[in-house]
Order: C-alpha cells, then sequence, then structure tokens
C-alpha cells in the first residue's frame, strides 16, 4: 500500500519510517484526546474529534502494513513468479503484473519495480523471485533485481 518493496534493507527502512510515522500519530492522538477534554466550545470539540478520527484511521492502516511488511521481513519464504504486463499502484505509478502459485492456487499481484529500471525487466513472460509469507500468500512482492533465479 504505502511502499511496495522486497529487499531486507529497503523493508527495514521501511520499518523504520512507519516506526517515526506511528510515533507520530500516536502523540497527535494523545494532543487530540487532550485538547477534547480542555475545549470549552462545542465547535473545538467537534473539530478536534474529527482530527482524532482520522489519525485513528490513520493508525490503524499504518498498522496493518507494518504487521504485514514485519512478517515480509522476518518469514520470507520465495516461489518462481512470472511477468504479465503493466499496471497502475496506487500512488507510486506504474507497475508490473505478476502471477505465481502457491499449493495449486494462483495469486496476481502487482507492484512497483523502482529502483530497477523498466528496459530491464523481461514483460511479459519474465520469471523472478516472489516474496510472500505463508500469512499473506495472496500478497507477494516480486524481486525485479535478479533474474532467472529459478533453474528450469
Amino acid at each position: 500500500m504505502l511502499l511496495n518493496i522486497v529487499t531486507d534493507e529497503e523493508l527495514l527502512t521501511s520499518q523504520i519510517v512507519k516506526t517515526i510515522l506511528l510515533v507520530l500519530v500516536s502523540l497527535g492522538i494523545v494532543y487530540n484526546i487532550f485538547r477534547i477534554i480542555r475545549s470549552q466550545t462545542k465547535v473545538r470539540k467537534i473539530i478536534n474529534f474529527s482530527i482524532l478520527g482520522f489519525l485513528l484511521i490513520t493508525i490503524v492502516i499504518v498498522l496493518k502494513e507494518y504487521k504485514y511488511e514485519t512478517t515480509l521481513l522476518k518469514h520470507p519464504l520465495y516461489v518462481e513468479g512470472t511477468t504479465i504486463g503493466y499496471c497502475s499502484v496506487f500512488g507510486r505509478g506504474e507497475g508490473i503484473e505478476f502471477e505465481y502459485e502457491i499449493d495449486g492456487i494462483k495469486y496476481r499481484c502487482c507492484n512497483t519495480y523502482h529502483p530497477v529500471s523498466r528496459d530491464s525487466i523481461v514483460v511479459p513472460g519474465g520469471k523472478y523471485k516472489v516474496r510472500y509469507t505463508k500469512k499473506y500468500l495472496n500478497k507477494g512482492r516480486m524481486v525485479f533485481k535478479k533474474t532467472n533465479l529459478f533453474p528450469q
């Protein structure tokens, strides 16, 4: 969602950024609760409740992604995937759609290819490693940095 990355270093960096974001949003939540308690006008309370609601939604979304990427970082599994075509990744621009199979079930995903250049990726039909976890089988991320990782 926020960052589509797959190397350990990139996942670790992403976790650090998300940790900082979680701390800041948590501080915002505490600050808004304090402001709600201290507000004397109804309008100020409504504004602070609205901000609090937004911050709570934000923290839930970030925590979900944090949990997923922690699992991906600590318990990665790999399977061969095949590129299908180009797709759009929300908030990130162009990506590459790919499919992979686990226990007879096919999954399709789309993730960005940055920082790898688009010209260096074989689309369609390129074979690349897909990183996934047992808990999130349908949320694999293709590793575009190396090709032909699986012998034929």
